[in-house]
């Protein structure tokens, strides 16, 4: 063994020894701090709680507040009615055709047989 190992194992020892000779609080007291840690931190996350509610409720007050009767005094119904127009979004997926497939097709006349299908 070194001299470091030994220097450090009587550190230990000394250590270790100036702890034990601490006496252990009683089970009450630290029960008591534990519950007034406890009971801190739930002020605090209630408090926290209740204030963000209240920001909460307030921004929704606002939001929802009774619009002013001069917002379409710069807006033309009219024209905003007649400049906006609606088409069904699957009409981008499709391609553009050139025929109306309804009106262009001829009809395909039935063939006589019983289990026939169509003349082409």
């Amino acid at each position: 063994m070194t001299d470091s190992d030994a220097t450090l194992q009587s550190a230990v020892r000394e250590a270790h020894r100036q702890v034990e000779s601490i006496p252990v609080p009683a089970f009450e007291k630290v029960w008591a701090a534990a519950s007034g840690k406890a009971a801190a931190t739930r002020r605090r996350r209630f408090l926290l709680a209740g204030a963000v509610a209240a920001a909460v409720m307030l921004a929704i007050a606002i939001g929802l507040r009774a619009p002013v009767k001069n917002e379409w005094l710069y807006l033309d119904e009219l024209e905003l009615l007649e400049t906006t127009g609606w088409s069904a979004p699957s009409d981008s997926l499709l391609p553009a055709r050139e025929f109306d497939i309804y009106q262009d097709i001829p009809v395909l006349i039935e063939s006589t047989e019983t289990y026939g299908g169509a003349l082409l």
